[in-house]
Parts: C-alpha cells; sequence; structure tokens
C-alpha cells in the first residue's frame, strides 16, 4: 500500500525542490519497512510524524515572515516602535480610539459578568443535570395555569411507580415562628419544612451534625451557619433545642452552610418534615408543597411526564370524580387538563416566568425568580457597546487614511510586500486593543462596586480565580485587534505606490464610514428610545389607579404574633384619632395569595371555576377604600356571614350572569363535605396583585386569617403620621415585649414589585448615555479630520464671502445626514423589542410620537455639540493661514 498522498503533497509544497526526491525515497522506504513490522494503519500514522520532522527545518528556511527567526523578532520590534510612534504623534485620534474602545470593552465586561452571574445559578449540587422540579399544568374551562406547588404524595409515589427516579423530596411552608434560646427570642420568616432526603438532593455542606439523618426523627431542625451565630455564637449547637411559639422543643441536629448565592431557593431554618401529620394527607387536588425528585442519569423527561398521565388517572381520578361529581374522563373530554410536568432545576430561576409560564403566585417568597428577557436585553446591549466601540476605530483608522498614504507608498517602494503592511497594521491595532483593555479593566475594577449596587448582585472580576481567564483575555485582545484592524490594514495596504507618491489618494465618498457611522448611531438611538419608554411604563405604573387608595396605609406584617390578642390591639389603636381604619387580612399585593376551584350555581362538574380568596373581617372596605357595585360587604354581628362571600367584578364575569346576588359558589374539596357559600355582594376590580398580570377572579371569605401570613394594614389620618406611629408602637409594646413591631408602608411595599424593572431602568439610562458618548466620540474624531481636510476649501469659500454660519451648515450637514438616517432605521428596531418587553405587563404605557420625536432631537443635538467646536473653530479660521502655502 502507498503512503498517505496527502502527506506527499504537503511534503511537496514546503519542501525545497532539490531536496524532494531525496527525501520522499528516504519516506517511502521507511514506510514500507514499518507496514510489515507495525502493519498499515500504525505505519500511516508514523509517516505523517516522519514528514512533520523533515518539512519543519525546509518549513523555516521557505517561510521565515510564519516563524519568529531573529530575523522576525526584529522585524516585530520595528513594528511595535513604529506603532507606538504614530499613537504618539497622534495624541488626539490616539485618546479617542483607545477611550472608546476601553469604555466599549468597559461595559461589555461588566454586563458579560452580569449575564454569567445569572447562568450559574444551581450549580453547586452534583446532581444538578438530573434534578427536576415537578409542576402542575392545569386548563380548566379555557384557562391555562402552571404551579410550582404539588401534591404532598407526588414525590413519594413517582419513587415507588418508576425506577427510573433515584429519589424525591419537598419543601414546605408552615408560617412564622417564635425560636427561644436561653434568653434570645426572634421571630423568624425563613424558616422552612423539609424532608429527610432533603440532602440528597441538594448538597449543602455541613459545619456540624450527619445530612443523611438530621431531618429523619419528628421535631428536629437544621439552621444555617450564620443563624447559629446569631443564637450560640461560635459555639456547636448540635444537641440544643429551640423552643419554638412558646410551646414545641426542637432539637437541633445539624448546621450546614448559608445556601449559595447562586440557589433558587434560600432559607435560615428547615424543620423536619415529619413533624407535621397533614404532610401525609393523600388529597391530590390539594397542591402545597414543591418537589424535587432526581432521575438516573441519561433518563429524559419527557418519558417520565408521559408515564405519570397514566398515575393522573390512578391516583387523581378517583378523587376528581368524588369533588366534581364526574369521572375524570368526562371532565378531561370537556377540553380540559391537569398533567404533571418536570422542569429542569437549571431553568427555575431564569426561564420560570418566560418557558413555562409558572405562576409566580405558587412560588416561596424564598424562592428567587429571574427573567430570561433581562439577560437576552443586557447581552445585546454588551455586544452593541462593543461594536459601537470597533466601529469607532474602524472609522478613525480609515479617515487617517490619507494621511498615511505617502507612508505606504514609501515602504512598498523599498521592497515591502502587502503581507507586511497588513502585519504593521494590525500589530497597531492589536497594541491599541491591548492598551484599552488594561484601561478597561481599571475601569471596571472602580465602577463594579457601584454596578454591583444598582444591581443588586456581588459580581468580581477576578481575573487570576481561574486558569482560563488571563489566556481569555489575550485571545479577546487579539481577537477584537485582528477584526478592529482588519479593515483598515486592508485598505491602506492595498494603496498603488506610483499614485500616492504621485497626487495623494483619490477623494472618494466613503460608503464604508457612512454605513459604519449610521450603524453605530442607530443602536445609540435603539437604547435611548428603549430608555425612554422603560421610564415611561415605570412611570404609568406609579401613577396607575389600582382601585383602592394606597396611600397612608400602614401594614404590620408579623401581626400573626399577637395571635388571640390581635382583635384587642386593633381596638385599642382606633381609639386613637390619628387611626382611621383597620383590617386583618391574609397576604395581599405579593406571591403566594391562594386559589382553589368553586362550582357556581348548578353548573356541571365538568365548568369547575377557579378563584384566588382572601380571609378578611368587616373593616376591609373601609380601610382600603374599595367601591361596592353591588350588595353589600360584610356586617359586624352577622352570625350568616361566615357562610357569605363577596367577589370581584372578574369573578362576576367568570359566572357569566348579571346577577350573582344570593346564589351560591360550592368549594371542590374531597376530604371535607363540600362547603357552600352565598354571594353577598360585588366589589369593583382593584389590583391586588402586580401589575404583570390582570385581574384575577377573586373572592373574600369572612373569617380569621387561616394562611400562613396574617397581616394588618391600619389606615392613618394625613398630616399626622408620626402621631400614628408612635401610637402603634406604645400599643405594640402593651401586648408584645418580646418582639418588635415590623411594618412597612403600603406604598413602598407595592413599589418593591417593580425591582427588576426599576434596576433595569437605571442600567438602560447609564448604558444609552456612554453608547451616545461612544458614538460621539467618533464623530468628534471625524469632526476633526473632516475640517483639517477641508481647510483650504473653507479658506477660499470665506475669500468668496461665504458666511459664518453657511460654513457651518457645510460642515454639518452630513454629519445631521447620518443620525436622521440612523433614526429612521432605529425606531421601528426599538418599537418592536420594546413592544414585546412591554407584554410583560397587564397594564402599559403606550408608544407614542413624542418618544421617537424626543429621541431624535437628542441624537442630533448631542451630535450637533459635538461637531460644532471644530466646524465653528474652522469657520472662524483666517483664510490667509490655511491658503498662505498656496
Amino acid at each position: 500500500m502507498s503512503p498517505p498522498r496527502l502527506a506527499d503533497r504537503f511534503l511537496n509544497w514546503f519542501c525545497a525542490p532539490h531536496l524532494r526526491e531525496e527525501v520522499l525515497g528516504d519516506l517511502h522506504e521507511r514506510y514500507a519497512l514499518r507496514v510489515e513490522q507495525l502493519g498499515e494503519a500504525r505505519a500511516r500514522r508514523r509517516y505523517w510524524w516522519d514528514v512533520v520532522a523533515y518539512v519543519r527545518p525546509e518549513f523555516i528556511k521557505r517561510q521565515p515572515d510564519l516563524f519568529p527567526s531573529p530575523t522576525n523578532t526584529t522585524m516585530l520590534f520595528n513594528y511595535l516602535k513604529v506603532a507606538y510612534r504614530n499613537l504618539i504623534n497622534n495624541k488626539v485620534f490616539s485618546a479617542i480610539n483607545v477611550t472608546g474602545l476601553a469604555l466599549g470593552i468597559a461595559c461589555s465586561i461588566m454586563l458579560f459578568l452580569f449575564v454569567l452571574d445569572e447562568l450559574n445559578y444551581d450549580t453547586f449540587t452534583t446532581k444538578a443535570n438530573q434534578t427536576y422540579r415537578l409542576y402542575v399544568h392545569s386548563l380548566i374551562n379555557g384557562k391555562e395555569s402552571n404551579s410550582s406547588k404539588t401534591a404532598a404524595q407526588a414525590g413519594n409515589v413517582l419513587v415507588r411507580h418508576f425506577p427510573e427516579v433515584l429519589t424525591s423530596t419537598r419543601i414546605g411552608y408552615f408560617g412564622d415562628h417564635d425560636l427561644r434560646y436561653g434568653d434570645k427570642v426572634f421571630r423568624e420568616t425563613k424558616i422552612y419544612t423539609a424532608d429527610s432526603t432533603y440532602f440528597d438532593v441538594f448538597s449543602l455542606p455541613f459545619l456540624y451534625g450527619n445530612p443523611a439523618t438530621a431531618l429523619k426523627n419528628p421535631n428536629t431542625i437544621v439552621l444555617t451557619e450564620t443563624m447559629a451565630r446569631k443564637y450560640f455564637d461560635d459555639q456547636n449547637p448540635v444537641g440544643q433545642s429551640f423552643i419554638v411559639d412558646g410551646k414545641q422543643s426542637y432539637k437541633i441536629t445539624g448546621v450546614m452552610k448559608d445556601f449559595p448565592d447562586k440557589s433558587h431557593f434560600r432559607c435560615d431554618f428547615l424543620l423536619s418534615m415529619s413533624t407535621y401529620p397533614e404532610v401525609n394527607q393523600q388529597n391530590w387536588l390539594e397542591a402545597n408543597y414543591s418537589t424535587y425528585v432526581v432521575l438516573k442519569d441519561g433518563i429524559a423527561p419527557d418519558r417520565i411526564e408521559q408515564k405519570m398521565k397514566r398515575l393522573i388517572l390512578e391516583y387523581i381520578g378517583p378523587q376528581v370524580q368524588k369533588a366534581l361529581g364526574v369521572p375524570i374522563e368526562s371532565f378531561l373530554a370537556k377540553g380540559n387538563a391537569y398533567e404533571y410536568r418536570l422542569q429542569p432545576l437549571s431553568s427555575i430561576y431564569l426561564h420560570s416566568k418566560r418557558q413555562y409560564a409558572i405562576d409566580p403566585n405558587s412560588e416561596w417568597s424564598g424562592v428567587r425568580i429571574g427573567d430570561s428577557a433581562y439577560l437576552y436585553i443586557f447581552l445585546a446591549v454588551a455586544f452593541f457597546m462593543l461594536l459601537i466601540a470597533v466601529i469607532n476605530f474602524i472609522n478613525l483608522s480609515t479617515a487617517r487614511s490619507e494621511s498615511r498614504a505617502k507612508e505606504v507608498g514609501i515602504r512598498k517602494t523599498i521592497g515591502s510586500n502587502r503581507a507586511k503592511l497588513i502585519g504593521q497594521f494590525i500589530t497597531e491595532s492589536v497594541l491599541l486593543t491591548g492598551l484599552a483593555v488594561l484601561i478597561a479593566l481599571l475601569i471596571v475594577t472602580l465602577l463594579l462596586p457601584g454596578f454591583n449596587e444598582i444591581a443588586g448582585r456581588h459580581l468580581q472580576l477576578a481575573l487570576f480565580s481561574n486558569a482560563y481567564r488571563i489566556p481569555a483575555l489575550f485571545a479577546f485582545i487579539l481577537l477584537v485587534g485582528m477584526l478592529a484592524g482588519s479593515y483598515p490594514a486592508f485598505f491602506l495596504s492595498s494603496f498603488q505606490p506610483i499614485d500616492v507618491l504621485k497626487s495623494g489618494v483619490k477623494k472618494r465618498k466613503s460608503s464604508l464610514r457612512s454605513f459604519l457611522v449610521v450603524t453605530q448611531f442607530s443602536i445609540a438611538i435603539v437604547l435611548i428610545l428603549g430608555m425612554i419608554i422603560i421610564r415611561s411604563q415605570l412611570q404609568y405604573i406609579q401613577q396607575k389607579n389600582l382601585g383602592f387608595t394606597k396611600e397612608h396605609i400602614l401594614s404590620i406584617d408579623n401581626a400573626a404574633v399577637l395571635g388571640n390578642k390581635l382583635g384587642a390591639f386593633k381596638a385599642e389603636l382606633l381609639q386613637n384619632s390619628a387611626v382611621l381604619a383597620a383590617s386583618n387580612t391574609s397576604q395581599l399585593f405579593t406571591t403566594g395569595i391562594p386559589g382553589s376551584a368553586y362550582l357556581f350555581g348548578n353548573h356541571s362538574g365538568t365548568d369547575p371555576i377557579s378563584f384566588q380568596f382572601l380571609d378578611v373581617d368587616q373593616d376591609f372596605v373601609e380601610t382600603f377604600g374599595v367601591q361596592l357595585t353591588s350588595g353589600r360587604f360584610f356586617e359586624k354581628g352577622r352570625i350568616a356571614d361566615s357562610t357569605a362571600v363577596v367577589i370581584n367584578e372578574a369573578a362576576l364575569k367568570e359566572c357569566k350572569t348579571k346577577n350573582v346576588l344570593n346564589l351560591e359558589l360550592t368549594k371542590v374539596d374531597v376530604e371535607d363535605i363540600p362547603k357552600t357559600y352565598k354571594i353577598v355582594g360585588v366589589v369593583k376590580d382593584f389590583n391586588y396583585e402586580s401589575l404583570h398580570r390582570g385581574v384575577r377572579p377573586l373572592l373574600f371569605h369572612l373569617r380569621p386569617v387561616q394562611q400562613a401570613s396574617s397581616i394588618l394594614h391600619i389606615r392613618i389620618r394625613p398630616n399626622a403620621t408620626q402621631k400614628a406611629i408612635d401610637h402603634i408602637e406604645s400599643t405594640w409594646r402593651k401586648f408584645e415585649k418580646a418582639e418588635q413591631c415590623q411594618y412597612s408602608f403600603l406604598d413602598e411595599s407595592l413599589g418593591r414589585l417593580y425591582d427588576e424593572e426599576q434596576k433595569t431602568s437605571l442600567i438602560a439610562t447609564i448604558f444609552s448615555f456612554l453608547s451616545i458618548l461612544i458614538a460621539c466620540m467618533g464623530l468628534f474624531g471625524l469632526a476633526i479630520f473632516v475640517t483639517e481636510q477641508r481647510t483650504k476649501e473653507i479658506g477660499i469659500r470665506k475669500v468668496l464671502g461665504a458666511s459664518i454660519s453657511e460654513i457651518l451648515f457645510l460642515l454639518s450637514k452630513q454629519f445631521i445626514t447620518w443620525v436622521m438616517i440612523a433614526m429612521l432605521i432605529a425606531s421601528p428596531i426599538a418599537w418592536y423589542a420594546m413592544n414585546q418587553w412591554l407584554q410583560n405587563f397587564a397594564y402599559r404605557t403606550d408608544i407614542s410620537w413624542w418618544m421617537f420625536v424626543g429621541a431624535g432631537t437628542l441624537a442630533i443635538g448631542v451630535a450637533l455639540c459635538t461637531v460644532s467646536f471644530h466646524s465653528i473653530k474652522a469657520a472662524l479660521m483666517n483664510p490667509v493661514k490655511s491658503l498662505r502655502s498656496e
């Protein structure tokens, strides 16, 4: 068999002609001998090594430009020296290039750090790629919903039925608790329950105790390192006990490290799930737990989802028939759906909102949920800001081509080829990029703490924390330098020496320069428009009428600690003239508002209606200023109101009748006898959730708060805020001495619902300003070039009688044209992008024409200010000086 032909061709191309026959003969003899000794496959591999061994010295002789021989090292040093001189001799252009590129790179680095931080959630656990969260997908009467809460037995049933499921665990929440150790008493809110298998699913290191058994027994508790220091300083607390709510004793069985920052779920305490007997209930329609499962490696989740459909019929079917009075097959045949699905652990933080459309109302308060839309926005902004900076470099480099034309001609005349000229200009570009990167790193170091405060992150540059970061930085310098310098290098090296030495570079229209300026201003205007629309939406949210009076309401978040003393506390508050009204309710204006299915009137069991519900007292309407549209609200002393409900207008629409007063709603329930409630009133719709979603059907129950959170809302007389607060605090101390009163103003709490949008608005404003700054730096450099290029033309025009205003218009019209074209391009792009973003809100502002006019006016004004300095300077110049050399 003959040796590899490709290897022979490789050798023929590189080897010196007078050595080819001798080298090939020697190599072929060796190959034939190795075929006999080693076999053909190994001989062919060894043949390649022989070829490389022969070719390498010849290759160095044949292609000296590609290897750092002493001659080439000197050439590289000469490249650097010439590049350095060019930078020094053109200080303004160099400063603009370096500063613009540095700003663009610094902004991109910070935004890329933000993106990497967002992508790094829930990677701390060893089985992250095999871990999934169960969620419920339902479609009832055309209303689709996805909930992260599941039935108590869901995980155990999957482990029992499917060998592909290795283990499962649950998280539950039963409200706030008072923890007492010695003389230390605190009201803890971040306290959840978990199964004994929790640490089999989530790899959280323990400081003390055994994670395998820590939550196995009832009345045991595991706390984080921070909480251990809070109660026990630096002592080992394992074996000690907490007194919970002044009643039960919980034994401390472990201390774990604090949850990682990049965990979608965080808490301070975990109680053993086996403490609570209700976790063993078999009601599959009561979904109160977050369930996680670990699949065997390589098992596809859709395979398990298909199998779970059988379980739905087996376990949920009988309960649906008992609750609705119809077989589950009839319920599904009506177009309804009820399914269990799997969500990858890695997608919970970023993709719960959009990809899985999971109702944020079903998430725990300890769950952190991001938004992939903002990730894509910041990634695009990072890329485009870097693009603007690179465009500046290309523009200014090509603009200076005329001044370096004679240099190119002389170099070519004395023997320099095009490859060497390209090498020279690429070296200058890489040197400039390297300098810009150094300055950018300094900028990032200085500004990153401020950016962290704005974005609510703990980003770190940490160049030396990873072995790949420094090499990646050098690769980035080479990549950006070569990309930014490639066009100028090829453009400048293409000049013919006879042309440039005889008459210079012929002036021609620079279509590429126009295109690049229009591109960078289009990007800047898109960012400006985005900033204007985001700020307009936030202002709209703050000013929208929510259907109730949100001002002057103070909310006591830990009212549950008062227990049965809450009524007396409320009565004493009302004795002060600064307090107008007070109402005790379950949780409002946040995630966690519960819901249930009801049957209205004589509707069939195949037509249940889903309602959210609140526990309230008789003073709700007076406290919040909600309006009644028909009927009445609950009244004091009416015993029958305990079985009455009040609904909102959205619920009225679901009932599909105009008059619902005195008609009945029956709660769909499996375990208890179905409860029927009489509708006694209808209230006008008000926004009891964030404006990201519309008003959902809601009903009110008159009863003590049965949910985990009990809040007392107090309406304060205007201009008597401090008096009311003093009275509330003094009254609180009479009823509760161990724990301080924790309160907040409702309008401030509502504002926090839009923290992510506020952060995005601020970041968008900052980077919009920086993008227009970088673009204007390029315009500034081009203005210098244009005015220098047209100095003699300006002098002649002034001699012939041109006014200063005419010269200003002459020099500025090209720049203004570029910006106006950019505005025409940017407007539809910005409209589409921001219209998509506004879909996140059920209530949104209109994208008005004045926003586009304002953005265009701003861009043109900034461009005029940028170029006016040199335009005015050129217009005022004495024509004698500019024409003296003629």
